[in-house]
């Protein structure tokens, strides 16, 4: 039995914004592998606690040892 004839659909009317859309996938896909170097590197930094964290976590702690020292 013979194959039908494939599908192929050509758009009458262009649409800017499609092409515009392609485009931008095309760049981005260009520059996918440009930054995952970057991104591996930093990933150990990620443990770190950082400065408003770090600031938080003192502040409750001061607290906790203010409230248990005049709770008595």
């Amino acid at each position: 039995m013979k194959k039908p004839r494939p599908f192929n659909h050509k758009p009458i009317f262009l649409d800017a914004r499609q092409e515009q859309l392609h485009a931008r996938q095309e760049q981005l896909h260009a520059l996918s592998g440009t930054f995952s170097s970057k991104r591996q590197q930093r990933k150990g930094g990620e443990a770190r606690l950082s400065i408003p964290m770090l600031l938080s976590l003192l502040l409750i702690l001061a607290a906790t040892a203010l409230v248990l020292l005049y709770s008595t």
